[in-house]
């Protein structure tokens, strides 16, 4: 299942929305019950599936894309 256009998994959607409410990558893993490097793995693909450079580049992507 994706979000948006079809770039992000559902998973990806959830992790980047609590990215842009300001969650830390340990916080993100204990409310979505995965590991921080689960969590910075989905940041990272996220990075490269948009080709993004950084965290604030992937929340302009969601406000832009009506994600958030």
């Amino acid at each position: 299942m994706s979000c948006h256009n079809g770039n992000l998994t559902l998973r990806e959607c959830e992790v980047l929305k609590l990215i842009a409410a300001g969650k830390t990558s340990r916080e993100i893993a204990e409310e979505l019950f995965i590991s921080k490097n689960t969590v910075d793995t989905h940041r990272n693909k996220m990075l490269q599936k948009l080709n993004l450079s950084n965290s604030a580049s992937l929340v302009t992507y969601a406000c832009k894309s009506g994600l958030l």
